[in-house]
């Protein structure tokens, strides 16, 4: 077989390509548009805006040479047959040029940060990855996000859910999208949609279809990828001052040869227990330093350019009570590890006291975490098990939309909308 016959076979049969951190001493990702480190990372089509990407190199020494690269994707997050040039004609790869070493910290360390401009020509699924040296194989990390182009309108339904049995630890969403300039005569055929659950993609629901078809609508409700487990409030550790004062979480702080570890209080499972409610980010996470209160009236959304090199790492301790190990492997999980099963975020069961253990370097900052067990089977996160899944939990939902004509190649995202549940 030619070897062109041979590279289009593999690109065919390529594995999806999902959020990854390829090298243990990289920390702390930060991916979102433009200065708001709390956001999601995606861009409307020919929007005059830009992605940031951040993140750490826990290490002394001079800087490494890292390379970024943009790739499009298909509804299964497989890399695309088209040429670069029909959606991204800026670069094949670009140099990080913008760096920093950290700056009177006890952990020494290389922050980096890239701003990837919009020229994209086509919507739709897209990766940033990074490598070293200019050489794609060396992977370091790569990030999922979006391009969209505002053709359709998505109305979510506000109406409230009957709670009953089983149906207490769900929510169920409904919504409806407007095709406008996109109707059909295919029956809608060409239209799937894709369901987010806190920007979570490890969970997400796709190629849902229409229930109903209306002239000028189609109606999304009353099927199973609709009904999603609600879960419950994230758990939230405040590392932005420990030192001076220090969060309820925390048991103890002590020096030792490679920084400070921060040992949490024993946590307890929730699963079974009542609601309750409480400020959360939904998963999310920042880095910062100072003395003020935590923000509950949700206005913090800036970067911090002195926090970026003048944070330091504190080795932080994680504990759950448990009685008996559970039959799936346990992590710390949130928006810090990328809801991908990171072996540094994986605790380990103590058989004798009892516990599971985690120690993981966090950067100072504000943290949502949850406790999880890895599904390999299905490749997502189980929260219930462990935390409780109650009907009344805050989550911020996504809905995309995705269309593909007949007579195209690649698919596009042509709407979306974000919306509160319970907000």
């Amino acid at each position: 077989m030619s070897r062109f016959f041979m590279a289009w076979l593999g690109a065919l049969w390529a594995a999806p390509l999902v959020d990854t951190v390829a090298e243990p001493q990289i920390y702390t990702i930060q991916f979102y548009r433009g200065q708001n480190t709390l956001s999601y990372p995606f861009l409307g089509l020919n929007e005059q805006n830009t992605l940031t990407l951040e993140f750490d190199e826990v290490r002394e020494g001079a800087p490494s040479d890292f390379w970024v690269r943009v790739r499009l994707c298909n509804r299964h997050w497989e890399p695309s047959s088209l040429p670069l040039t029909e959606y991204w004609p800026a670069f094949v790869s670009d140099r990080i040029t913008e760096f920093a070493p950290s700056y009177n910290t006890r952990v020494p360390y290389l922050h980096y940060r890239y701003q990837l401009v919009n020229r994209f020509q086509r919507s739709g699924f897209y990766v940033i990855e990074v490598f070293r040296d200019n050489d794609p194989a060396k992977l370091v990390l790569r990030r999922r996000f979006y391009v969209v182009e505002p053709l359709v309108k998505v109305v979510p339904d506000a109406r409230q859910q009957v709670v009953t049995g089983v149906r207490q630890g769900l929510q169920s969403l409904a919504f409806s999208v407007y095709p406008g300039p996109l109707q059909s005569t295919q029956a809608y055929q060409e239209f799937f949609c894709v369901l987010l659950q806190n920007g979570r993609w490890d969970n997400a629901r796709t190629g849902l279809k229409p229930t109903f078809l209306y002239p000028d609508h189609l109606e999304y409700r009353f099927q199973s990828g609709l009904d999603l487990p609600a879960g419950v409030e994230f758990r939230m550790l405040d590392l932005r001052s420990v030192l001076r004062r220090r969060s309820f979480q925390i048991e103890r702080t002590f020096w030792t040869d490679t920084g400070i570890v921060v040992r949490l209080v024993p946590e307890r499972p929730r699963a079974g227990l009542a609601y309750t409610s409480q400020f959360d980010l939904n998963g999310r996470f920042f880095v910062q330093i100072q003395e003020a209160l935590l923000d509950t009236a949700r206005l913090w959304q800036g970067w911090d350019q002195l926090s970026t090199v003048q944070a330091d790492y504190f080795w932080v301790e994680f504990r759950l009570e448990a009685p008996t190990p559970y039959p799936k492997p346990l992590y710390v999980v949130g928006g810090v590890m990328g809801w991908r099963p990171d072996p540094r975020f994986e605790m380990r069961f103590d058989e004798e006291r009892g516990l599971y253990t985690c120690q993981v370097p966090l950067k100072q900052g504000v943290y949502d975490y949850l406790y999880a067990l890895w599904d390999d089977k299905e490749g997502t996160f189980l929260v219930e098990p462990v935390e409780g899944s109650y009907f009344e939990a805050e989550n911020t939902y996504a809905v995309l939309v995705v269309y593909r004509g007949f007579t195209e190649r690649e698919d596009r995202v042509v709407g979306h909308r974000w919306f509160g549940y319970y907000e």
